[in-house]
């Protein structure tokens, strides 16, 4: 009853998890952790300490033979696959422009959601046929979740210094104002004119660049200029 009970608390956790109001992609990563904590549980089971024999937990069946072969078969050109497909689809803005890659980014979801639904249903399969009494192989599944784990708080505690950084560090503004009065800070996006800008340095002048294009010439609205427009009305994003 026990685990049951724990069983419970878990389940309960993940659907408060995944029906809150966090964004989506955040939510698949969720999933994505669940798989791997599948996967390392069930090699630590396997190989040290059979925690299962002292869980009283409901038993899965097993899924279909030819299903079980197909995820065994599959399981690692999938995970090169998503590996592959991320780092080119995350690194397409680069090539197509953010403005395009945006518009691409429910495709980019849904591959995404795809690939999670696959990972945790392998993990998902690897428990359940281990619970079964069914010999396992995990050991590199379990590398490779401990490789993704890793590669995720890294990248977690990268974002949180960035973020306490950009908090932090000291202001640099220009010598001009928008049209309610509030300096512009070097490097701020702005609206002028209805269109968004970016204010950029060439040659010791500032200058609007428009959002969508990446070459900074002397043929920019000097932001001087756009400053004293007052039907512009020049307005620093917040």
């Amino acid at each position: 009853m026990m685990g049951g009970n724990k069983l419970e608390k878990i389940i309960d956790w993940l659907k408060g998890v995944l029906t809150g109001d966090k964004p989506f992609a955040r939510k698949l990563r969720i999933l994505r952790y669940v798989a791997c904590v599948i996967i390392l549980f069930t090699m630590f089971c396997d190989s040290y300490w059979n925690l299962l024999a002292y869980i009283d937990l409901p038993c899965a069946p097993l899924l279909e033979e030819k299903l079980r072969d197909t995820l065994h078969s599959s399981g690692m050109g999938v995970f090169i696959a998503w590996v592959v497909y991320s780092a080119l689809f995350y690194n397409l803005y680069r090539i197509i422009g953010e403005k395009q890659w945006m518009n691409l980014s429910y495709i980019g979801i849904l591959a995404d959601f795809i690939f999670t639904v696959y990972f945790v249903v392998y993990a998902l399969n690897i428990g359940i046929e281990y619970a079964n009494g069914l010999q396992v192989h995990v050991k590199v599944e379990a590398i490779l979740a401990v490789i993704y784990l890793t590669y995720c708080a890294l990248v977690t505690s990268y974002r949180s210094h960035q973020i306490n950084y950009e908090r932090n560090k000291k202001i640099d503004y220009t010598n001009y104002c928008d049209s309610e009065g509030k300096p512009i800070p070097v490097d701020a996006k702005v609206f002028y004119k209805g269109k968004e800008y970016k204010v950029v340095k060439y040659k010791g002048v500032y200058r609007l660049l428009p959002r969508e294009e990446r070459i900074i010439s002397s043929t920019l609205i000097a932001l001087e200029n756009a400053a004293s427009d007052v039907e512009g009305k020049l307005l620093v994003q917040k």
